[in-house]
């Protein structure tokens, strides 16, 4: 008797998948992701899938339906699946569009007016100049309104505290700045505010929690110089830590990034050491190593600073409907990421999104 007649036709079936299945797992990690593939991939996918479910469905239904065809259109489905799978038609991982066109704002004034809170639950926005309009993702006509106790200043900056209970605002009334924390209110406590720091013939901008959200740090112009100070919420000290701007701190406290002369600066607040990055502004953290900012051409670039240089690429954003970006700040969940693109007609307004991953 021959040898093949000893071998079970579902192993031998069962051991062909297996060795495709191996054969992509390694062709997965050897070959880079082709992005403009994977776009045509998802249609082909989809259609293949109803094929294969069709044929499923009709060899079911005769009195002797054809074992073969049934195994192998199973198969055929699994290989699909994982070719579904490392494409990123499921991702994981993967930053996406989620919520396009929250807002649309004025591109002069407004690229630091909006924020997204801890968990990328919840947005808090200036309407009107003096007014801050905050309300969750899921219940966008449940909008509330925080007033300051101020008469003719203006809101120029704000920033969720990483607890996410808490704003950090700047306004600017004519050449005097103040920095304020405002409690927004929720069922555990009402809305209130202090002033934090004023100075008259500087303005600040650009507001940032430390981790522990027991300071602040931010911009602070005067003179038409641009320096990074940090104001303590708890001793009421402040100091200037460098030059320059946009300043944001790691999660875990030890880095901070800013911008400088149009570039991406990281400094370790210890040492002071301070590396360059790449051309570029609106740094902000996705772990505590890795940052993005946007580029001069209007694209999101990520940075693994542990890496000396720091190794950069582009990141890719599914459903993005492409158009420049001004800004992407990441929520303290390092999940939710929120971008300011510039209008398509116009370059003087700001959409705001929402992306994930």
């Amino acid at each position: 008797m021959r040898d093949e007649k000893h071998i079970p036709t579902d192993w031998s079936e069962d051991h062909s998948v297996a060795q495709l299945l191996a054969h992509l797992q390694k062709l997965r990690r050897s070959v880079p992701v082709n992005y403009q593939l994977k776009a045509e991939l998802k249609k082909q996918l989809l259609q293949r899938i109803k094929e294969l479910d069709k044929e499923r469905q009709q060899s079911l239904v005769g009195s002797r339906p054809n074992r073969f065809r049934l195994v192998w259109s199973l198969a055929g489905g699994v290989v699909l699946l994982v070719l579904a799978v490392w494409y990123g038609f499921w991702p994981h991982g993967v930053l996406s569009v989620r919520q396009p066109s929250l807002l649309a704002m004025e591109a002069v004034i407004d690229q630091e007016r909006v924020d997204l809170n801890a968990d990328g639950t919840r947005i808090a926005y200036v309407t009107g100049g003096s007014t801050i309009r905050t309300y969750a993702l899921h219940e966008p006509d449940k909008k509330v309104d925080l007033s300051l106790p101020v008469d003719h200043g203006d809101f120029t900056s704000l920033s969720w505290s990483n607890r996410a209970d808490q704003l950090a605002v700047v306004e600017q009334q004519g050449e005097t700045s103040r920095l304020w924390i405002v409690d927004v209110p929720d069922d555990k406590q009402s809305g209130s505010s202090r002033l934090i720091k004023e100075e008259e013939g500087a303005a600040f901008r650009s507001p940032n929690w430390s981790p522990a959200d027991d300071s602040i740090v931010y911009t602070r112009t005067s003179d038409g110089v641009e320096e990074i100070w940090v104001s303590s919420i708890v001793s009421m000290r402040d100091w200037k830590v460098a030059e320059g701007s946009q300043p944001e701190w790691s999660p875990d406290g030890r880095l901070l990034a800013f911008t400088k002369q149009g570039s991406v600066f990281v400094m370790e607040m210890r040492s002071g050491r301070t590396t360059l990055v790449g051309r570029g502004g609106w740094p902000s953290w996705n772990s505590e190593s890795s940052l993005t900012f946007t580029t001069p051409e209007g694209t999101l670039a990520e940075a693994e600073v542990n890496e000396q240089p720091p190794v950069l690429k582009e990141v890719p954003i599914r459903s993005w409907k492409g158009g420049r970006l001004v800004r992407a700040h990441w929520a303290a969940d390092r999940e939710h990421l929120l971008l300011l693109q510039a209008g398509d007609e116009t370059e003087n307004t700001l959409v705001v999104s929402l992306a994930s991953r």
